[in-house]
């Protein structure tokens, strides 16, 4: 075939939309922006006035469950909100707050009680970079409650522990 011929059946292909669209690699930073931006909207929809603590806040990668090497790696964000004895009477309300903000954005909820006292609600959406889980948790006799959030990016490649990438992500 001569270089005119592939020219032309290059142009025809990409005009009409059957080209290989070339996708974008993601960046460990990529995925922590997305992270860290949903655990700060989901914790700012938690009222001052309802919270007790907050504690267990975490920013940080992880290497992916099917790399040991570490080099193919998910960021991970988390908080935990200790709510007040007034608010745990609250707590469902307080969790189909959150998720249905999200919900109203497109994001697909799946709510599953994993134990007599806590409810998991897995947010995703396939626009999105983060997985979200909410697990609200109360005690038997509702005079204490909380709420824990926990998002995950997707695994990418990453040049693993102690590279640069690493430490300008703060590692």
């Amino acid at each position: 075939m001569n270089r005119t011929a592939a020219v032309l059946i290059a142009s025809v292909l990409l005009l009409t939309g059957c080209a290989a669209e070339s996708t974008p690699t993601l960046s460990l930073a990529d995925t922590k922006s997305s992270a860290q931006l949903n655990r700060n909207t989901i914790s700012g929809k938690i009222s001052p006035e309802i919270t007790a603590s907050i504690s267990q806040v975490t920013d940080a990668s992880e290497a992916c469950d099917n790399d040991p090497k570490g080099l193919m790696r998910l960021w991970r964000s988390t908080a935990l909100t200790e709510l007040t004895p007034e608010a745990a009477g609250k707590l469902e309300t307080i969790q189909q707050s959150i998720s249905g903000a999200f919900v109203s954005k497109g994001w697909e909820s799946k709510s599953k009680q994993v134990s007599d006292s806590a409810v998991l609600v897995t947010l995703t959406n396939p626009s999105s970079l983060a997985t979200i889980e909410i697990t609200a948790t109360d005690d038997s006799e509702g005079s204490a409650a909380s709420v824990y959030v926990d998002i995950t990016g997707p695994c990418v490649a990453t040049a693993g522990p102690g590279s640069d990438e690493l430490k300008a992500l703060g590692e």
